[in-house]
């Protein structure tokens, strides 16, 4: 079994989450509905036995929420080693002064994105010793490169995972049901990267579905995806569901709403 998760920091929704980044075309999110998911997300991860700290609103960076995409959590032996990310979203760079405040608290093995480098923590999966990263519009190679290069010295090995344009990260359309099985979208079905692993495909229109949250002991979906919902039962998992539907108009899902060790 890989690492259960322990803590978690995650961060209201901000009112002007409806003015964030999204390709989704599903119209702005009801506020309303979006704070009662908010509060049943914190409240999965309390029955768990997971810790959470919850951060204030902040309202000048409508993307806040997905505090997932600022810093990349690296287990180590005896806690946990923390590299703040640069994200390939302009307009979200300025989250990440606002996190290193916080994962100070956390942790003094701190490292940080530096120069060119671009990353968003969205576009990496750990899968047992290895992280897998998207390389995309919101993480380039240099962003790998230097992240690669602290991962390494901690023990983990790296793999980038280049793909096209058309979802915002690699976690969009990719994640983890258990230490052993992934799974995913169409378009990472063949991809030789993730060929050790058990791959379960989604149905196509429910690609949404494919961003789960696995916490080392448990294992949370979105709700309202049948088709995947039966794959996932009939592949011998019994998870947990919860709907996310005012995330989903912002292009977030599941794992994109807390930074998880």
């Amino acid at each position: 079994m890989g690492t259960i998760f322990t803590q978690a920091i995650v961060r209201t929704p901000a009112d002007s989450l409806g003015d964030g980044l999204t390709e989704a075309g599903l119209g702005c999110p009801d506020m309303d509905l979006a704070n009662v998911q908010h509060r049943n997300y914190i409240k999965y991860f309390e029955s768990k036995g997971i810790s959470v700290t919850v951060l204030d609103a902040d309202p000048q960076y409508p993307d806040s929420v997905f505090v997932e995409d600022t810093a990349v959590m690296i287990p180590v032996a005896g806690g946990v080693a923390v590299f703040i990310t640069c994200p390939g979203a302009q307009s979200r760079r300025g989250e990440v002064s606002r996190i290193k405040n916080i994962i100070s608290n956390v942790t003094d093995e701190v490292f940080q994105m530096e120069g060119n480098g671009l990353m968003e923590g969205g576009d990496v999966l750990l899968m047992g010793n290895t992280f897998f990263v998207g390389i995309d519009s919101r993480t380039n190679l240099e962003g790998f490169e230097q992240f690669s290069k602290v991962a390494c010295k901690l023990g983990y090995e790296c793999v980038a995972v280049p793909f096209e344009n058309g979802m915002p990260h690699l976690k969009t359309e990719l994640s983890a049901l258990d230490d052993e099985t992934l799974i995913m979208s169409s378009r990472f079905s063949t991809r030789d990267e993730f060929s050790r692993f058990k791959k379960l495909v989604a149905p196509t229109g429910e690609e949404y579905a494919t961003n789960c949250l696995y916490t080392g002991n448990a294992l949370l979906v979105p709700a309202g995806f049948p088709a995947t919902a039966e794959l996932i039962s009939k592949n011998g998992f019994n998870p947990d569901f919860i709907d996310m539907s005012e995330f989903r108009k912002m292009d977030g899902g599941l794992t994109c709403l807390s930074l998880r060790w």
